[in-house]
């Protein structure tokens, strides 16, 4: 088999099961930013002080935001084949639209940069989904087991359990196939 050519390179990789830098980062950050904001809770609601439960919560905050950003990139690879089957023929039709009176441009050139656009509506669409839908996941299991479940469990333990619990389940609830 013959070498492949750049463009072909870039739009295998844009395909992969990887996630960019840039959506990396910002699975990190929001999910460091969503494993920060049940400790307010349970300073408010469970009394617990910072000085005393420092080193549980920065562990209870660590584990959450890792498997949170594990669950958020399991579940961007899964919906992003699915966005770009939904959204093609809206991209073949908005490509076709756009270049319809270049006449210079070979139907080649019009289907590559229809792919490359359809991977670029996918990925940004597929990056937002995820974090929304493990978002919410997340928080509806945390506060539920945080209040209703664990409710009468000692606070250290009601914060590791419900927290890091919730995230492992969100997290776990990602891989699957479909």
């Amino acid at each position: 088999m013959g070498k492949l050519t750049k463009e072909e390179e870039v739009l295998l990789s844009s395909y992969s099961a990887s996630s960019s830098t840039k959506g990396t980062f910002f699975f990190y950050v929001n999910a460091l930013i969503l494993s920060v904001a049940p400790l307010y809770l349970f300073y408010g609601v469970h009394q617990m002080e910072v000085s005393d439960s420092l080193i549980v919560w920065t562990v209870s905050a660590v584990a959450t935001a890792y498997l949170l950003a594990l669950a958020c990139k399991n579940q961007k690879r899964l919906l992003k084949h699915q966005i770009v089957m939904k959204r093609g023929p809206a991209v073949d039709r908005e490509i076709n639209a756009k270049y319809a009176n270049d006449k210079k441009m070979t139907i080649k050139e019009k289907e590559e940069r229809a792919l490359f656009r359809k991977n670029e509506v996918a990925d940004t669409e597929s990056t937002y989904l995820s974090i929304f839908y493990t978002n919410t996941l997340y928080l509806s299991v945390m506060l539920g087991s945080a209040f209703f479940l664990l409710a009468n469990l000692a606070p250290v333990f009601n914060l590791l359990l419900s927290t890091a619990g919730s995230a492992a389940l969100v997290a776990f609830l990602s891989t699957a196939k479909n």
